[in-house]
């Protein structure tokens, strides 16, 4: 735009010069005209290309003259015209600016009070035409003043940045942010009014008051305590709730440093949460103590979070809830489950919690070992080994009429248990129970025991009855034997059959004097005893019925054995129990008889560690004894007999009068060629 101005000045100022140059060509023909014709001094022509010296001078002053007239007054004239293009020009551009201005922009006389200019922005807030809003009145549109009340042209105001009102063309207020300034427009006084519409302004501005109320309504409401701390550990704002928490009203608590009210355990530590915060971490809910202004002490659950502004963190908003009350019966309650599981893990008994779908939630130590740690399982699965529910399942029949449910089952190894159901509701509306597994097995094996004692007892009684009412006989006979004996000579047939009475009269009162032997209680103390002959006694009682079975037997004994300290009739009984297994062991195997039908008998004495030791070793060559169930052989009521032919308890009572005793009883088979019992008893020092 410049260049082209001056370019159009440029034009301007050459067309006068050659205006000048004009002039001067034309002053020279007048002037010779005038010579010729006027003074009639010679010919025209002549007078125009050989003028005479004067007239050349003359001719010469005047073009210059002319000439620089030309361009005095071209520079004059160019400079006005300069002066007004460059007006123009400056009105352009400040119309422009006017136009291009994002404000809302009108010009108003200061005199007149008319509008005499508004951009588009103004024309769009206003809702009017150019015509409808150009020459009106100012009040009617910019501002409610009514005339002769011109905050600026009348009450002398001075208005830079503030918020007004404007009225739109349809009767509408906005809001908007003014200013106004003087400025010349035309050659005359104006006002500038520039607006911006901050309605939207406005409404975010209620908005953020509205949520700002909102929050101050929450804060205070808060059912939690809760303080607002800046950056320097002064307290901005407290609510209610923590002035009832901590004892410090708002007033003692706002502008007081943080630590010096409802001061805590975490403060001047690193683990305060304001300088968690402020060094970048994230916080967790802390369990803290905190003191009160009257000086006790409550527990607080603290929750700390940022509070940033515009310029980043401004500092924490810090909010506690008391939890004294229920820190004391949390307590109460870990103490109470402390106590039960000390109960449950410190049994002698499995116990768990079975869920209404079989599932095991819980487990104590002993049931831990018998599922080897495994988490989900089935009650079904682990105490009777089956792959789905019982037939006749007591858990349901607990859930289901909410009373204890008791039973005793027997399993494969020769374990006797005792199951119990406590049905329970849970906290969560479940319904689940309570399983205890007892091991009775002992127990059973104790009444069993006792109850064959007093059979023992009864048969003893009878065996005492009976072997007095044998002896007599006995006795007599033997004694009439005896007579006859003596009447005859050895030669007489008489003298010999007299012989043999006595000797099966003494066969039969030494049997006699077994059973009374091991019928005799003998429970009350130990006694020295001589293992031969408590083997010979064994030996004695069911040697007939070796005999009548076909069964060899064959007795090796040390001669060097030392008497034991020993219960007479319980080893006697061990060794019984262990006759009359392999007995029925060697029938079994050999029910028509065989040579290898046999039972051999080592008794020995022996060195182990330095201790003396009678071992006592029963060998058959029966069936043996499968390797599965080598190992539950000894359990109470574990037999590999039929049913009704063993109680399963001859083995156990055994193994417990060894170890009783400080022995060792230990089998050893091999399935479909033998057994081997061996019975170690020590020698105690002395004997």
């Amino acid at each position: 735009m410049n260049i082209q101005r001056e370019r159009a000045l440029q034009g301007i100022h050459n067309h006068l010069v050659w205006a000048g140059v004009v002039f001067v060509i034309i002053y020279w023909f007048i002037e010779s005209a005038v010579h010729s014709y006027w003074f009639d001094e010679g010919h025209w022509l002549l007078h125009v290309f050989q003028p005479s010296v004067h007239e050349l001078w003359m001719r010469m002053i005047v073009a210059v003259l002319l000439i620089v007239f030309s361009f005095y007054g071209q520079t004059i004239i160019n400079q006005r015209k300069r002066a007004e293009l460059a007006i123009i020009q400056r009105e352009k551009e400040a119309q422009r600016i006017l136009e291009n201005n994002p404000a809302a922009i009108i010009l108003v006389d200061c005199d007149s009070r008319l509008i005499t200019y508004a951009n588009n922005n103004a024309l769009n807030m206003i809702g009017a035409s150019p015509e409808a809003l150009l020459g009106k009145r100012c009040h009617r549109f910019l501002c409610p003043s009514q005339k002769g009340q011109c905050p600026v042209l009348d009450l002398g105001q001075r208005v830079e940045i503030a918020e007004r009102e404007l009225r739109t063309a349809q009767k509408k207020t906005v809001p908007v942010l003014k200013s106004v300034t003087e400025v010349q427009y035309k050659g005359k006084p104006h006002l500038l009014e520039a607006f911006f519409d901050i309605t939207e302004q406005k409404k975010m501005q209620i908005a953020i008051q509205q949520a700002h109320a909102e929050l101050n309504q929450i804060f205070q409401t808060a059912s939690v305590g809760m303080r607002l701390i800046d950056r320097n550990f002064n307290i901005l704002k407290v609510n209610q709730a923590f002035s009832e928490l901590s004892g410090f009203s708002s007033e003692k608590a706002i502008g007081r440093k943080c630590y010096d009210v409802f001061a805590g355990n975490m403060c001047h530590g690193p683990a305060c949460p304001l300088k968690q915060i402020l060094d970048g971490r994230k916080l967790e809910d802390y369990e803290v103590s905190k003191t009160r202004s009257d000086g006790s002490v409550i527990t607080c659950d603290l929750t700390a979070t940022r509070f940033e502004g515009p310029d980043g963190i401004i500092g924490i908003v810090e909010a506690f809830k008391d939890i004294s009350e229920l820190k004391r019966i949390q307590n109460e309650l870990m103490s109470e489950r402390d106590r039960l599981h000390r109960i449950l893990f410190h049994q002698f008994e499995h116990v768990g919690i079975v869920n209404d779908r079989y599932f095991l939630e819980y487990q104590n130590e002993l049931l831990k070992k018998q599922t080897a740690g495994k988490g989900r399982c089935r009650c079904y699965e682990v105490f009777r080994d089956r792959d789905r529910p019982c037939g006749d399942c007591l858990l349901q029949k607990a859930l289901e009429s909410g009373k204890i449910q008791r039973f005793e089952f027997d399993t494969a190894a020769g374990r006797s248990y005792q199951h119990t159901y406590t049905p329970f509701v849970d906290n969560n509306g479940q319904k689940k129970a309570v399983v205890s597994q007892r091991d009775i097995t002992e127990r059973k094996a104790s009444i069993a025991t006792a109850l064959r004692a007093e059979q023992l007892a009864a048969l003893g009684e009878l065996a005492a009855g009976v072997a007095h009412e044998i002896n007599n006989p006995i006795n007599g006979i033997i004694n009439y034997a005896q007579m006859l004996v003596n009447k005859t000579k050895t030669d007489d047939p008489l003298n010999s059959i007299s012989g043999r009475i006595i000797g099966e009269g003494d066969r039969i009162a030494a049997i006699v004097a077994s059973l009374l032997s091991f019928s005799r209680r003998e429970n009350e103390k130990l006694s020295i005893v001589s293992i031969a002959e408590l083997l010979e006694e064994s030996v004695t009682l069911t040697g007939a019925q070796l005999r009548k079975d076909g069964i060899v037997l064959s007795v090796n004994m040390d001669d060097q054995l030392l008497p034991v300290s020993a219960r007479a009739q319980e080893i006697e009984q061990v060794f019984l129990n262990i006759i009359n297994n392999s007995r029925y062991a060697l029938n079994e195997k050999y029910p028509q008889g065989s040579e290898l039908k046999s039972l051999d008998i080592d008794v020995s004495m022996i060195a182990d560690n330095g201790k003396s030791i009678i071992r006592a070793c029963f060998t058959d060559h029966g069936p043996g004894i499968p390797p599965h169930v080598i190992e539950k052989v000894i359990n109470p009521f574990f037999s590999t007999k039929p049913k009704g032919k063993g109680t399963g308890l001859g083995l156990s009572i055994s193994h417990r009068i060894v170890e009783n005793h400080g022995g060792r009883l230990a089998i050893e088979s091999e399935e479909g060629e033998y057994t081997k019992v061996t019975v170690d008893l020590p020698v105690q020092s002395g004997n």
